[in-house]
């Protein structure tokens, strides 16, 4: 069964409630691996995930954020920066694997190899380890505490030249 193209595009003011709705079901119910839920770490995680860090994260001028929608709304959410880093990509519950988190990362490392990187670098979740790796990211140190019981993989992929 289709369910429709998936749409990537940089994110809008207008896209804050929605966009943040997704990034905060996703960490509450697809990341339960993660934070256990732990009301603490939970906190901490989401405590950036506000309106006001979403129009600070659409405002600075070395990132991108993207949503991707599919049937129109919105259901995943990325961020990447020119320092190299990717700061998010999640996806609505309910949505996985239907191919918004590709296109997300596939967005993002075209922004990073638009602006000339070579090397991309994450923090991933347990959860999203695989989903990395499936996507040619690998390993790049220990896994590091945040937020409390969280614990972040350090992840890192080559990026070849745009052609």
């Amino acid at each position: 069964m289709s369910i429709g193209k998936v749409v990537v595009r940089p994110a809008t003011l207008a896209d804050s409630e929605r966009a943040l709705a997704v990034v905060r079901q996703s960490i509450v119910e697809l990341c339960v691996d993660d934070h256990h839920d732990d009301t603490a770490t939970l906190e901490r995680w989401l405590a950036n995930k506000t309106p006001e860090h979403f129009a600070r994260w659409l405002a600075q001028p070395d990132g991108l954020v993207v949503v991707a929608e599919l049937g129109g709304c919105i259901r995943g959410v990325g961020n990447v920066v020119r320092a190299g880093k990717i700061h998010l990509v999640y996806v609505e519950p309910g949505f996985e694997r239907v191919g918004l988190g590709a296109a997300i990362l596939t967005a993002l490392e075209a922004q990073a190899r638009a602006w000339g990187l070579r090397e991309l670098t994450l923090g991933s979740s347990c959860n999203a380890r695989g989903f990395y790796a499936r996507h040619g990211y690998q390993p790049d140190g220990e896994a590091e505490e945040a937020f409390g019981v969280l614990r972040c993989f350090p992840l890192k992929k080559a990026l070849p030249p745009n052609s």
